[in-house]
């Protein structure tokens, strides 16, 4: 293992034994990975996926391996905060990959600096029977901040992609943070939900007091059926369900942390427009918990003509 080296790497493993080595190689090409900490957590896979992550960890020296019972990728995250012996530590999903060039810029980056977090852009791959293509696209890039590398407060960063650009994009992989200010703060991931990366985000940013932003697509999101994000068949009342607790919880976390700032009214308008996207994406209304839908609070907090009138419309579906 590298002496102190600056970055760790958190890759929850879980079923994944088609695409782990493509992730695990992009990482490698990557000028300066040996000095880095890779751990690989491998969350009760069923399938060949622990064999693969073993096999790395005995041929390389800076690349660890852990198993442990299922439990989703917060908890794997979650252990990867506690084990990881790098200054920052960077998300990886395992069926992703990274620009191998662009991350060795970013890891030169990381042995000079004491900035709490990173940010950066990302690019899609389409899988599409067995055929790959990489999508040059806009939509998980950091609209509202300037295109060149620059540190921000995290206040900043947050008040220019609400107010700016699209708003917060909710994705743990598309940035790094220094694990002492995690520690610090106790920002743990949620475990036992989903979508928790959109709880999570809002904390670490809102109290970050620098970031550094990269305006290049460093992170390879692959599009695939049978992913935890694009499964092949979806639970609909499960996400429904876990929609309904973390979104709430996130307006009382804005109620509670930014109380009269102005910037909570921003905040609150761009989680109530992906709140209502997703409310008709799923049709809520079909299942229980949909029911208890805070239609005042929608109501409230809408900033747009347009998310005004989706608000109203839910009086058809939710009485």
């Amino acid at each position: 293992m590298p002496d102190n080296p600056s970055l760790s790497i958190i890759i929850p493993v879980f079923n994944v034994e088609k695409y782990l080595s493509m992730c695990i190689d992009s990482l490698l090409r990557a000028e300066g990975i040996e000095k880095t900490d890779i751990i690989l957590v491998d969350d009760g896979s069923s399938d060949r996926s622990g064999e693969i992550a073993d096999s790395y960890a005995a041929a390389h020296e800076n690349i660890r391996t852990f198993h442990k019972e299922n439990g989703g990728a917060s908890s794997s995250r979650n252990l990867g905060i506690r084990e990881a012996y790098g200054k920052y530590i960077f998300f990886c999903d395992s069926d992703d990959e990274v620009d191998p060039a662009l991350f060795g810029d970013f890891i030169a980056k990381t042995k000079s600096s004491s900035a709490d977090a990173f940010l950066w852009d990302c690019d899609i791959i389409y899988e599409e029977k067995s055929i790959l293509s990489r999508k040059n696209t806009s939509y998980f890039s950091h609209c509202g901040l300037e295109r060149t590398t620059k540190t921000y407060t995290g206040r900043q960063v947050v008040e220019s992609l609400v107010k700016d650009g699209k708003g917060l994009i909710a994705s743990v992989c598309l940035g790094a943070y220094r694990r002492d200010y995690l520690l610090d703060n106790g920002f743990f991931l949620e475990e036992g939900t989903t979508y928790e990366d959109e709880l999570w985000i809002p904390q670490v940013f809102l109290n970050a007091k620098s970031v550094v932003y990269i305006p290049e697509k460093i992170y390879l999101y692959r599009i695939r059926h049978g992913s935890v994000t694009n499964p092949d068949h979806v639970d609909l009342e499960k996400n429904v369900k876990a929609m309904m607790y973390v979104y709430p919880k996130l307006y009382r976390y804005y109620e509670d942390t930014l109380a009269d700032d102005p910037l909570k009214k921003y905040l609150e308008g761009n989680l109530t427009k992906r709140y209502l996207h997703m409310i008709y994406k799923y049709r809520f209304w079909r299942f229980d918990s949909g029911k208890n839908i805070d239609k005042a609070l929608l109501k409230r907090t809408a900033l747009k003509l347009r998310h005004k009138a989706m608000v109203l419309g839910l009086n058809l579906f939710i009485h």
